[in-house]
């Protein structure tokens, strides 16, 4: 193993020859420098693996050392240990305010120095594995993000294609009373649309983590908002028996939102409902203004409900309780998280209240910003 190489800046001949007489007995390699500005040279000529400066120094003293080491460039995260003999109660602060690792008080303790320096050292080489750890695990975060990107605007093509084709195949067998291909072209659309779903869910959740979502605004109601979510859901709804119960006050009422990604966002909640509880559930669908002005809509099962423990886990993507190949619910487990998204890229919320025996509710409010400000004859009169 390489002894580990220390650079003593001081202009005491006497300390430096101290210090660089115990830690070439310790095993360091050692290089003096007499002043500030000697020890900077000699610092960017070489590497080092420790510097030890002595704080009141001529011209460039230790707090200038630390400061133009910290300034960056190579060896910028090389541990500093400043020695000083100050009687100023700040100069400590200074001296970590520059960027010091650790100090040492005069006089030195010359016992308890080598082991200073071999904890500095110790402590630099782990920040040192951390450091290319973090970095090493954010350059895969940044890959794989890529990858999942570029692969969902990849697959997207040739699914619709696939969907497309299967549409007029089921058409075409539809029209020749073909059942038993009419079916099979069924499975085609159906395993498609399905995929693309998950693609799309994939690319959202990219989006998510690399920005904020990129929103395209349009004046809508709330009534085309929900029939929007429910329309992708109808033989889920059919298949699962489930009751789909309306509770709009006023299906006119406009805003100005990401229609698709909202409308999504209500369907997802819809679509866990029905995918989580058993045969036959209830569902209530309401929307309303708030007394602030907030848009705020409501998807309420009396399914099996969600245990306390679970509401914040559920919202963290992948959060299914099963999530091995044989879990008997598919999905990705973006479903909420995705809803959180949206909300938030909105400057909203989503809120989840369930109880064991009553059932889900789930809140997705949207801010008042989101309410077109053309008023109604009726309220611009009042």
């Amino acid at each position: 193993m390489t002894a580990a190489s220390v650079l003593i800046i001081d202009d005491d001949p006497i300390m430096r020859e101290l210090a660089a007489t115990r830690l070439a007995e310790a095993g360091y390699r050692v290089v003096s420098a007499a002043n500030g500005e000697d020890g900077l040279a000699r610092f960017y000529e070489g590497r080092f693996d420790l510097v030890i400066s002595d704080v009141d120094m001529p011209k460039v003293d230790g707090f200038e050392v630390t400061r133009a080491i910290r300034g960056g460039g190579r060896g910028g995260d090389t541990p500093v240990i400043v020695i000083t003999g100050s009687e100023r109660h700040d100069a400590v602060e200074e001296a970590f305010a520059a960027g010091a690792t650790s100090f040492l008080s005069k006089p030195i303790n010359w016992t308890l120095f080598t082991q200073a320096v071999r904890f500095v050292l110790k402590a630099g080489s782990d920040q040192k594995e951390l450091r290319s750890a973090r970095d090493a695990a954010e350059a895969g975060s940044r890959f794989k993000d890529s990858l999942l990107s570029v692969m969902s605007h990849e697959l997207r093509t040739p699914l619709n294609a696939i969907i497309g084709f299967g549409q007029i195949l089921a058409d075409q067998f539809e029209r020749e009373k073909d059942h038993l291909h009419k079916e099979y072209a069924d499975y085609i659309i159906d395993g498609g649309k399905r995929l693309l779903n998950s693609v799309s869910d994939m690319l959202l959740a990219s989006d998510a983590r690399s920005g904020p979502i990129a929103l395209n605004r349009v004046d809508c109601t709330i009534g085309e908002l929900v029939d929007l979510a429910l329309a992708p859901l109808e033989r889920n709804i059919a298949a699962s028996q489930t009751t789909i119960r309306r509770l709009i006050k006023d299906s006119s009422l406009e805003i100005c939102c990401d229609r698709t990604l909202v409308a999504r966002a209500i369907g997802k909640i819809v679509e866990n409902a029905i995918k989580f509880s058993p045969v036959g559930v209830n569902i209530t669908i309401g929307a309303a203004a708030t007394k602030t002005g907030e848009v705020a809509f409501l998807v309420r099962d009396d399914g099996p409900g969600i245990e306390a423990d679970r509401l914040e886990a559920a919202i963290q993507p992948f959060s299914q309780s099963d999530m091995s190949l044989r879990r008997s619910k598919e999905g990705l487990g973006l479903g909420l998280p995705l809803v959180s998204a949206v909300m938030q890229a909105h400057g909203g919320r989503m809120r989840l209240v369930s109880d064991m025996e009553t059932g889900t509710s789930a809140y997705l409010i949207l801010p008042a910003a989101e309410r077109r400000r053309e008023a109604r004859p009726a309220e611009a009169v009042a």
